[in-house]
């Protein structure tokens, strides 16, 4: 993906501020010379015609016509990121990019990775933090880029692989270690119905 008239586009934020927050911008798409890649190198190919480039892009989720996925260490303070893509929006038939999150305080949000949507239409996000300090947790992330705890794990591992169930009465969440998969059944009409 490049961005339109700003090829190799940095929305890293480590150095500078590139990509600015819920501020939209025009994309389109590359061919890939040798997308077969047997010398690993799709990132390379794909930077010298442009693309745009991503910290550590993991967790993806298609919801409602759009695409959310995590930066696992983007941003500034390389505590994480999370951009929103809309393919084929309005008049561009390329679609637009933005900046949904960037997280400034690691007790707030911290290395997010997998990620899915909530029946009521709020991002939840696994984080994927190994340090000193037991703290990953599953953050709600509101329609407006509002944070807030959902829950936490006391253990030393990485929640994983959210998702509700069709009838979006259970929330299933993997474990890595110990390994196991929850399912979590809980209020979910406690969360505001306001679309992402």
């Amino acid at each position: 993906m490049v961005i339109k008239e700003q090829p190799k586009f940095d929305s890293r934020n480590w150095d500078n501020t590139n990509a600015e927050l819920f501020n939209w911008l025009d994309a389109q798409w590359i061919d890939i010379t040798d997308p077969e890649s047997p010398n690993d190198d799709l990132r390379i190919q794909g930077f010298e015609k442009g693309a745009t480039l991503f910290a550590r892009g993991e967790g993806i989720h298609w919801a409602d016509g759009e695409l959310y996925f995590c930066c696992t260490n983007g941003g500034n303070k390389k505590f994480g990121q999370i951009f929103r893509y809309q393919p084929n929006s309005g008049d561009n038939q390329n679609g637009r990019i933005q900046l949904f999150l960037e997280s400034e305080d690691d007790s707030l949000f911290n290395f997010g990775d997998n990620l899915t949507v909530t029946p009521q239409g709020h991002l939840l996000v696994c984080e994927d933090a190994y340090t000193d300090t037991v703290n990953n947790h599953l953050r709600g992330v509101t329609p407006n880029g509002e944070l807030y705890n959902f829950a936490r794990l006391r253990t030393q591992t990485e929640p994983a692989g959210a998702c509700f169930s069709p009838d979006g009465s259970t929330l299933f969440v993997n474990v890595y270690s110990p390994t196991k998969t929850l399912a979590i059944q809980g209020p979910w009409k406690r969360i505001k119905t306001n679309k992402v």
